[in-house]
């Protein structure tokens, strides 16, 4: 496997993750701080291109964003949003814990 600091990702094929971030910052109660991840994160986002090793940070935050905004908050979300949320969160999952073989 080639090594992840020079692989690119396009931050098009992170649309999911983008989503779910989107959903986490409408509809979660956080503090400045998570504000300030979430704000992070879209910055990078911005780009056209970021390193995988960037894909797997920003995947980890919207992981630790998630369990900030409390063990119910997923049970509260309309369905539409509780779908875009599963949605970036599966594709956080592979990113962190699943990483494609070379």
């Amino acid at each position: 496997m080639p090594d992840p600091y020079f692989v690119l990702v396009s931050t098009a094929e992170l649309a999911d993750l983008a989503s779910a971030l989107d959903v986490v910052d409408d509809q979660a109660e956080l503090n400045h701080r998570y504000r300030k991840l979430i704000a992070d994160s879209r910055q990078v986002l911005a780009a056209e291109e970021i390193r995988l090793t960037q894909a797997r940070g920003l995947a980890k935050r919207l992981m630790v964003l998630v369990k900030a905004a409390g063990p119910d908050f997923r049970d509260g979300l309309p369905e539409t949003a509780r779908a875009a949320l599963d949605a970036g969160l599966a594709q956080a999952d592979a990113l962190v814990f699943h990483p494609e073989p070379d």
